[in-house]
This record gives C-alpha cells, structure tokens and sequence, in this order.
C-alpha cells in the first residue's frame, strides 16, 4: 500500500473533528485518483447533461438579470432528485462528496434563491416573491431526522446530531422512538442558543436503568423500575407539551408510540396530531419496553390548563415495536419526502447496509439470505395467529410480524458497526469512557455522509430560511435554526443515581 494512503486512513481513522477528518479525506481522494473522477462531468449514476444544461442556464439567465424567466424557470424545475444527482452510488466512490457537478449545481442554486430573495426587483414584487416561495417549497419537500430505538446503543444518535448540529444540517422535523425519543426531545425542547448547554457534562442524565427488587418483578410482571426512567427522562427533558416545544425550538418532534392493548393502532405524536399531550410521558411510553418496563398512561393539558390523563383507560408502550420510523405520517404532516435514518435497534443492525455501502456479489447474497429468511419468519407467524388460540400468544406473534415488517432504511441511512461490545453493553448504564465511545462513533459514521446530506438538503433548507426572511410571521413563529451560534457540543457525563 503506498505509505501517503497508509497515512491518509490512520489520520481520519484518529480525526477528532469534522475539519481534520475533512482534510485528510481530500488527501485521501487526490492520492488514489479519486479526486480526477470527481472532476469528470460524465457518468452513468446520473444524468450529467441535464444537469450541465440547467446550471448553465441558471448561470446565463442571473448574470443577464432575467429574473422572470429566471423565476419561471425555477419553479417548474426545481426537484431534490432532478438527474438522478442522489443517488447514493455517487456518493460511494469519493471519500469527500461527489461529481464537482453536482456540488456546483448545488450551490449555484442556493446561491439564486437567496439573491432573488434578498434583491428588490420591480417585475419580481413582494407578493410574488412570496408565493414563488411558498409554492417551491411546498413542491420541493423538506428533510427528517428519524432516530430509531435501540435502549443504550442510542448514544450513538448524540453523535451523529451533534455531527449535524455543527455543520447546521441538523432537519428541523425530527422523529424518535424509544431511545431515538429521549433524543429527539431533549434537542426539541431547547432553542438554538441552548444547544451548547444541552451536551455540557454537568447538565445531563444517563442512568435509565434500575432492576427490580426480585419481588416487585414478579408482582409487577416487568424487570426495570420505571421510577428511575421517569427520573431520569426528568432530568434531561423540561417539562413542556408537543405544542410548547414546538414554539421555544423551532423544531416538530416526532414521538411514536404502541398501544398496549388489542384495538387500538400506533400513534404519531406531536404538536400537530397531540398539541396538548406533555412530552415527558410520551418519550416514557415510547420507551417502555415490553416485559422491562409497565405500559404507560398518557397526560395532556385540559381547557384549564390542568395535568389531567389522555384517555384513561388506555396504555402505551414502546414505539419502536410497531413504527420504528414512522416515515408515511411524516410524509403527510411535515411535506417530507427525504430521510435520514440513525438506526441502532440491535435486531436491526446486521441487517441494514448504511447508504454509502458498495453493493458487491457477497453482499447481495447476503441481502437475498436475510430477505428470504425474513418472509420465511412472516410467513410462519402468520399461521401461528391464524391456529394458537391462546390470546396472550397472538398478541405476541402481532409485535414479532409488526417487527418483521418494517422498512428500517431512509435515503441517507446511518449504523454503527457490528460488534459485541455493543450488544454487551445494549442494557445497561453505560460509564463515561462508554459514553465518548457510542457519542464519538456516531460522529465518525456521519462524516463521511456530511456531503451527502447537504447536496440533498440545502436547497429545502434555504427555501424555508428565505421565506421566513420574506414573511416575518413565520420568522417569529418559528425560531430560525443555524442563525444562532453554533453550539460547541461536549459528550455528556453520567451522574451516580
């Protein structure tokens, strides 16, 4: 192996940040030829002409200041996906980004939304102005942030946030459940100034778990003491309905959760569906993992702004189990039509390819394995329900299908490696050298898809910020994410119970 490329993987291998990683990929990709392939136009995964001809164009009609035909031509042929320029298989090759293409199709495009927006320009008035923006956006769609479950393994989704927070790419609609939920909640109940305190090492909880006295297990038929769970979700989230949050962050948070009983379906919760329902509990039930912790009632604020309970007579329990990433509401509430997904559930890691992953032989064969042995799985629950008689039995058989089911992949999806240690330490409260370790390889695993992702998200994101310079309403309804400093995140310490 030539020594520079030697050098090139150890110095991103012991990055410790997105800056010195960054450097020593573009090294990486100049040694190895692989910058000479991000400078040629032409390639199969996507349609370089097409792409070619409309930057050209953007280019010819700004400098000539066309605005109309320039309006004109970017509201019918603005797409996020236009040329097939998302492709993962573009981002595959290259260990920074992708075709040169792309990147500067990317950014001219950003860069003429925000000229028409901040220029005064007669035939391109303020009523128009605002309506081409309203109207591309909503046609453009916007990114989500889906944080999966995964109990201690969902450390890794603080990595991978701060990664986002500090590039200011973090999406301002996010979905969680079960672990993915405490995160979620923690960064929507914070404004973006509070960010840097949010990871401070003195403000922070991370003891989850407590057992059970043996006889309180058997009396309450679950392991874990919800107590110190309630405890501790306490003391990392204040204490503030869907709606509440919503108006202080600037961010829609995403909360799923299982019913635990026969009759009732999974629930999307947040400040559009459940307005009034208080977080704490929601981010509780969606946590409350079934045989480890009892089922959860919700609260909700009443007319009179009293605590009361959501609908007494029912109970929930971990959102994961049947909506693990709750990706078709998303689609209908939030105008998203592009994912990103930090999965951790241990039952789903060896299954799922990140989205940078080279497709080859063996791995297809593996896909096709764990394809066939999944319908193979369904295929036996499925008479199992239809011949055990036992309800208790079916009832188990329905989260084990429901489980089975689920699509656990986003457009951009993110997995920590496959190892023991992690599912060694997947149950329990982890120490702090475990803590910077989960936090740190999140991190790691979302650099080299930061290009990635902002090619696919900045032109949504700079739709939104102009329309909120357009319309002040919007700017003081929702707080503009990334006006703000950008927080200086630090890993968080776990304090003794």
């Amino acid at each position: 192996m030539d020594p520079r490329v030697r050098e090139c993987r150890v110095a991103m291998r012991n990055a410790n940040d997105y800056a010195t990683w960054r450097e020593a990929a573009a090294e990486f990709d100049r040694v190895t030829g692989r910058e000479d392939w991000r400078q040629e136009e032409a390639c199969e995964e996507y349609d370089w002409k097409l792409i070619k001809n409309r930057l050209r164009h953007i280019r010819q009609l700004r400098s000539e200041g066309q605005v109309s035909k320039l309006v004109y031509h970017l509201r019918q042929g603005l797409y996020w996906n236009l040329g097939n320029l998302c492709n993962p298989a573009l981002y595959g090759y290259s260990r920074l980004g992708t075709k040169q293409l792309i990147h500067d199709y990317v950014n001219e495009v950003v860069g003429v939304l925000n000229w028409l927006c901040d220029g005064d320009f007669p035939e391109f008035e303020l009523a128009a102005k605002r309506r081409f923006f309203e109207e591309t956006a909503a046609s453009f769609g916007r990114s989500a942030l889906m944080l999966s479950g995964g109990a201690t393994l969902g450390l890794f989704h603080v990595g991978v946030v701060k990664a986002l927070v500090l590039e200011d790419l973090l999406p301002e609609v996010i979905s969680g459940s079960s672990a993915g939920s405490v995160v979620a909640s923690t960064i929507g109940t914070r404004t973006p100034d509070e960010l840097a305190e949010l990871l401070d090492p003195e403000n922070a909880y991370y003891h989850f778990w407590k057992p059970l006295p043996l006889r309180e297990m058997w009396q309450r038929g679950v392991l874990m003491d919800q107590r110190q769970i309630r405890k501790a979700i306490a003391s990392n989230i204040p204490d503030l309905t869907f709606e509440e949050s919503y108006q202080r962050s600037g961010r829609a948070i995403n909360i799923t959760v299982s019913p635990a009983g026969f009759n009732q379906s999974p629930r999307l919760l947040n400040y559009l569906t459940f307005p009034h329902l208080y977080l704490r509990e929601a981010v509780l039930a969606s946590s409350a993992v079934p045989f480890l912790f009892e089922p959860v009632l919700l609260m909700t604020r009443d007319e009179s702004g009293r605590r009361v309970p959501y609908m007494p007579s029912l109970r929930w329990t971990d959102g994961s189990l049947k909506s693990d990433l709750p990706g078709i509401r998303l689609r209908r509430l939030h105008n998203v039509n592009h994912f990103v997904v930090s999965q951790t559930n241990p039952h789903v890691i060896p299954f799922v390819r990140g989205s940078l992953q080279q497709q080859s032989a063996l791995g297809g064969l593996a896909d096709f394995a764990a394809t066939l042995a999944r319908s193979t799985t369904q295929y036996a629950i499925t008479l199992g329900r239809l011949s055990v008689p036992a309800k208790n039995v079916r009832h188990t058989l329905d989260y084990v299908s429901s489980i089975l089911e689920q699509d656990y992949h986003g457009n951009i999806t993110i997995v920590p490696k496959l190892t023991a240690w992690r599912y060694a330490n997947v149950a329990g409260n982890p120490k702090m050298e475990d803590v910077r370790r989960f936090i740190r390889e999140g991190e790691r695993a979302t650099w080299k898809r930061l290009e990635m992702m902002r090619n696919q998200t900045i032109v949504a994101q700079t739709l939104d910020r102009c329309l909120r310079r357009i319309d002040p309403r919007q700017a003081s309804r929702t707080p503009l994410v990334g006006q703000a400093r950008k927080p200086n995140l630090s890993v968080v310490r776990s304090k003794e119970t």
